[in-house]
């Protein structure tokens, strides 16, 4: 059986009190400690738990901003390669009407040019006509048989001067 003593009295005393000085002086420190730091742990992961939604939130949004950013500017991009073929279209059809006015003048010139040189050639033909006729008759005519002969020689012609 167990004997006991005043040994075992004495030493389980012994222990009993220095259990007591250390739970007063040192475990209740130690596991105030312990708790404190359980408590600061657990505060962190919540404070790193909300920081890492808010983070998560921001993500989302600068996200979206960015995708809002992106069609932004690709419709700019599409309205100015819009405005630039406008831009392109309008001076090619400027320039075909600048063409066609710039033709017409031309063509208007010509014809001008064509007119004259006709009414030259036919002058100088007319001329010469009744400068041969006057040769052929051998006399000398005055201004107004000369003017019924180049009368006669531009009806010839199809002219009706």
């Amino acid at each position: 059986m167990i004997e006991v003593n005043l040994t075992a009295i004495l030493s389980i005393l012994n222990f009993l009190l220095l259990f007591f000085v250390l739970k007063k002086l040192l475990f209740d420190k130690f596991f105030d400690v312990m708790k404190q730091r359980k408590e600061k742990i657990q505060s962190e992961i919540a404070e790193a738990e909300k920081m890492r939604t808010e983070a998560n939130e921001l993500k989302r949004e600068y996200q979206a901003k960015i995708e809002e950013a992106r069609s932004t500017s690709e419709e700019i991009v599409s309205r100015a390669e819009k405005q630039a073929e406008e831009i392109v279209r309008n001076a090619r059809e400027d320039a075909q009407q600048e063409i066609q006015r710039m033709y017409k003048s031309a063509e208007l010139q010509i014809q001008r040019e064509r007119d004259e040189a006709a009414g030259e050639i036919k002058g100088a033909i007319v001329t010469a006509a009744v400068a041969m006729v006057g040769r052929f008759l051998q006399k000398e005519m005055d201004d107004t048989a000369k003017k019924q002969y180049a009368k006669r020689i531009l009806e010839s012609m199809g002219d009706k001067e």
